[in-house]
């Protein structure tokens, strides 16, 4: 933050370092947060994506508008500095309202004073004009990846953060935060001995992308929705609700974290019981907040789950209050295990390598693929080699982000192949879980040591 806060003094630039913020977010069409200020409850602050400095919301008494909770949330947004995020209801009620200038007298978790119904034709034009904008950033986008290729790949790696960032401020600016944050994370894949090849399917997938979503209109309606949602559409609650429910036993099977911008992001993978279908549950926190425990690895939930929309999604919206879980199904061998054994197992590579292809093909921006592989876990034969996984066919797979040596692994597997979940994404396998078997194998998610 300190480089946004550059230039500023006093109230405003400690505003602008976050030292008062409470939560902040940001989606295609606003940027929001939580600020910290005189009275008990954190000021809501609401700005636009398009009019920052015109359209703004804020909860606090100050009589000028924008108030410096607006200024400096703008500033915060317009230099790139927060992460994309579902928005939270009360900020869809803001920003639902037209013009929303007008500061919302509101609590934490109450509903603004001055909520109107939502007019149609308003909303259509701003999704009209939401599109004019990413259509405009597309056409940029490619042009920039056209140099790029023609400039040669080869002083990519010493580019250094700054090439990416501006491009990525572009998409921001255009309404394609996910576009943003891909190009933001490649410089961290320009590291590795293999980054040409890495590079070239990043840029590659991003000129894909600006030309499926140049010819949006013509896309099948879950390609195209997978198309929005990768470049950074907001997709409504309410939309996710009126999609038929999945109802079945979820068993929650692993989780994994990850921190970006200041935004920790929990996902956690679940598979139903007796539809042996994957579900993923997101769960985000800013920087002083506690990630939503509510769905717990180790634990089976009986309940409805509404699959976000998009073709090869595993995104899932699972409400509270969810029920009390179950026991783990690997605590009766007579039912739940029997129903796990039937319908999942583990595959080998070949049927993975085949599932992978599948994804692809429905979703060709796809980067993991959860998996559960029979395996033996095999040691490097040399220092600072990567411990493999290798199935009954002897094909082999790197296990990746291990945070040690799997010698847990190997010691539960005792010679035989595990079942072994985790996410694949064509290169290497990361390990999340173990999971039960008729040869008294438990459900172990500490896979190293």
């Amino acid at each position: 933050m300190a480089d946004v806060a550059a230039g500023m003094t006093g109230e405003a630039a400690r505003l602008v370092r976050g030292l008062r913020w409470v939560s902040l977010g940001r989606s295609a069409r606003v940027a929001w947060g939580r600020c910290q200020g005189s009275a008990a409850q954190p000021y809501a602050v609401v700005v636009s994506a398009e009019r920052p400095t015109t359209t703004t919301a804020c909860s606090c008494p100050s009589r000028q508008r924008p108030c410096k909770h607006a200024r400096g949330l703008a500033d915060l947004a317009s230099n790139g500095q927060l992460s994309v995020i579902e928005e939270p209801d009360w900020v869809t009620r803001i920003a639902d309202r037209r013009p929303f200038a007008e500061p919302p007298t509101m609590e934490s978790g109450a509903t603004p004073a001055r909520e109107g119904p939502v007019d149609p034709a308003a909303a259509a034009k701003r999704a009209e004009a939401r599109r004019e904008k990413v259509d405009a950033g597309m056409v940029e986008l490619q042009i920039w990846l056209a140099d790029q290729v023609r400039t040669g790949l080869a002083n990519l790696p010493r580019a250094g953060y700054g090439h990416f960032d501006a491009i990525a401020a572009r998409m921001v600016d255009a309404q394609a935060p996910g576009v943003a944050g891909i190009l933001r994370s490649l410089p961290a894949d320009l590291v590795s001995a293999e980054w040409p090849t890495r590079a070239l399917h990043v840029l590659g997938g991003l000129y894909l992308l600006a030309e499926a979503h140049r010819r949006l209109d013509e896309l099948p309606e879950d390609l195209a929705a997978t198309v929005r949602s990768r470049i950074g559409y907001p997709v409504s609650k309410e939309g996710v609700r009126a999609r038929s429910p999945i109802v079945d036993r979820w068993w929650a099977i692993a989780a994994v974290d990850t921190v970006e911008f200041q935004l920790t992001t929990r996902r956690v993978w679940l598979r139903g019981l007796g539809t042996g279908r994957w579900a993923m549950w997101l769960t985000f926190a800013p920087p002083g907040r506690d990630l939503d425990t509510s769905v717990r690895p180790g634990h089976v939930y009986a309940c409805e789950a509404r699959f976000y929309p998009g073709a090869g999604q595993h995104r899932v919206l699972l409400e509270p209050p969810l029920p009390d879980p179950d026991l783990s199904p690997v605590d009766d061998d007579s039912g739940p295990l029997a129903v796990l054994n039937r319908v999942w197992g583990g595959d080998d590579l070949a049927a993975v390598r085949v599932q992978l292809a599948e994804l692809l093909a429905a979703d060709p921006w796809a980067s993991r693929l959860p998996v559960v592989v029979a395996g033996v876990p095999v040691p490097p034969r040399h220092p600072g080699d990567q411990w493999l996984l290798r199935d009954a066919s002897g094909a082999t797979v790197p296990l990746v982000d291990l945070g040690g040596d799997a010698w847990p692994l190997v010691a539960q597997a005792g010679g035989e192949p595990l079942q072994v979940m985790g996410e694949y994404d064509g290169r290497g396998l990361v390990p999340l879980a173990v999971l039960p078997d008729r040869l008294g194998r438990r459900y172990e998610t500490a896979l190293a040591g």
